[in-house]
């Protein structure tokens, strides 16, 4: 084999898909890493020199023999190339693949490529979706044969919620037509502010000129109102006389039962996500009987599941972010422990990946250290000095299991890391809000104290620098992503430069001529990005 075969079967392994190479009878002729590792955990034969079309042929699948019709129609010469998604469930663990197949010639042969692309998060995702969607339905249909309301309220309702296309869409149509049903004067719908603990009404709407609450409700300090009550018991709560309530004269303005005499606040829930709640106003007293908390009960499901599939659509097509600023106070943290270690600011510059795959976290210290400065401290993870100025000391931190690492599972970009004073201050970046909510369940479960200072959503640009990185990534190879991500984080584009290429070079373990190659070749593609 040339030395050009083994270049191609070197890359080949790299790649994280299972790629096959088979001739015009099937047999398979070369395969890469990733196939002979899934294939070794599905049986124990070899894989050079078999058959793939006669295995897939006497499989009684549809899906193989899809797979096999197509894969013969590309080495027939019939068509190109061939693709179909199919799946491969186990007993432990559901999964789905893409499969390509694409035909090329080589010293007069036919050949054709097969590559298989795992894409259940994907899968997992549009069922998701589409399961949101029929449970939506289904609770609009389960909703109608509720006993039936004045006017026609549960399919008004229904109608309002399922047709909606934002969530604003939904509590204002909600609300416009409880209010505008007997004998209800008034209703609205309240969110959590996370960082003040304050529940305000986003939506109403009202008969005549009922008063709403002013200023909404501070959740620890408005314990008695209603809807204080259902968001923390996540259970309806219902005042049947407002006149004869010890709380009244503090829940709302004096002379308020001339407009309404009866309350019931619902939480809106769907699974172990709360939405909101719901506060709806009667003009006569013990308006809540059994029948209308059934109907009102079921109108709150189907409005809370209509934000479900709101929520899950808009993961699947938003360009907006869940921004999240916290402070982490833990001495455990790593970062806070090489900052108390060495009685400085460190600060977080970003991530990149080693040869096997290893996260590698670029940290700054904004002191100079000594050489043997990390070594001396008996810190357990693999800390490497890349460089030191008079501004301060750059680091490489192998990790698996560190604060970075665990974000940027659960989908989150890191803005901003400063740790000082014992104090992490920590922004990030998630998908959208169930990310943020795990991402700081997260943070909760792992660190001493966490103190959520922000929250909020806001828009991406309509292209982001995930998309540029995503179109980068696959045209960079791993060793010059590695050193266009290690010259940009270590401020060797800076002048003057913080690091040396022969610094960054060492620390890539190759010669300083390789590492400008590698270098100026991921420069021109991301020239090529801006200016193509």
């Amino acid at each position: 084999m040339g030395p050009g075969h083994e270049l191609a079967a070197t890359a080949l392994d790299t790649l994280p898909i299972t790629v096959a190479i088979i001739d015009d009878k099937g047999e398979i002729l070369l395969t890469n890493q990733s196939w002979n590792e899934f294939e070794s955990a599905e049986r124990d034969d070899e894989h050079i020199g078999a058959n793939y079309l006669a295995a897939a042929a006497t499989t009684d699948d549809e899906y193989a023999q899809q797979a096999v019709d197509g894969i013969e129609a590309v080495l027939a010469g019939d068509r190109d190339s061939f693709s179909m998604e199919y799946p491969c469930h186990t007993p432990d663990q559901k999964r789905w693949f893409l499969m390509r197949v694409t035909r090329f010639p080589h010293d007069g042969q036919r050949l054709a490529s097969l590559v298989h692309l795992e894409i259940t998060e994907r899968k997992l995702a549009e069922l998701a979706a589409e399961a949101n969607a029929e449970q939506v339905q289904k609770e609009r249909q389960a909703v109608e044969h509720v006993l039936e309301r004045v006017d026609g309220l549960v399919r008004t309702v229904t109608d309002a919620a399922v047709g909606a296309e934002t969530r604003a869409e939904i509590e204002r149509d909600v609300c416009q037509r409880l209010a505008a049903t007997d004998p209800y004067v008034l209703a609205w719908i309240g969110r959590v502010d996370v960082t003040n603990r304050r529940l305000s009404p986003r939506e109403w709407a009202s008969d005549d000129d009922v008063p709403l609450e002013d200023n909404g409700l501070v959740l620890d300090a408005d314990g008695a109102h209603p809807a204080v009550q259902a968001l923390e018991r996540d259970d309806t709560q219902v005042i049947t006389d407002v006149t004869a309530h010890d709380a009244a004269d503090r829940l709302w303005p004096r002379g308020a039962s001339d407009h309404f005499q009866s309350v019931a606040a619902l939480p809106l829930t769907y699974g172990d996500v709360t939405y909101g709640v719901l506060v709806v106003f009667a003009d006569e007293p013990d308006a809540f009987d059994e029948r209308e908390l059934l109907v009102l009960d079921s109108l709150s499901g189907t409005v809370a599941t209509a934000m479900n599939a709101l929520e899950v659509r808009r993961m699947l097509t938003t360009e907006a972010v869940i921004a999240v600023d916290v402070a982490i106070e833990d001495p455990s943290l790593f970062v806070t422990a090489l900052s108390a270690t060495f009685d400085a600011t460190v600060s977080y510059r970003g991530l990149t990946e080693a040869d096997d795959g290893t996260p590698l976290v670029v940290l700054h210290v904004d002191r100079p250290l000594e050489d043997n400065a990390v070594d001396e401290t008996g810190i357990a993870h693999d800390v490497t000095i890349l460089s030191t100025t008079d501004d301060g000391t750059l680091l490489e931190v192998a990790t698996t299991d560190g604060l970075v690492t665990a974000l940027s599972e659960h989908g989150a970009v890191i803005r901003e890391l400063i740790v000082t004073d014992g104090v992490a201050d920590l922004a990030v970046d998630l998908p959208d809000g169930r990310s943020a909510r795990s991402a700081y369940d997260l943070l909760e479960r792992r660190y001493d104290r966490v103190e959520l200072l922000s929250y909020y959503e806001r828009d991406e640009p309509a292209q982001t620098p995930h998309d540029v990185t995503a179109r980068l990534e696959s045209s960079l190879t791993d060793r010059q992503l590695m050193a266009l991500r290690k010259a940009y984080y270590a401020n060797y584009f800076e002048w003057p430069r913080d690091i040396s290429g022969e610094e960054l070079a060492e620390s890539m373990d190759i010669s300083r001529s390789t590492f400008h190659q590698h270098l100026r070749a991921a420069q021109r593609k991301v020239l090529a990005e801006l200016f193509d």
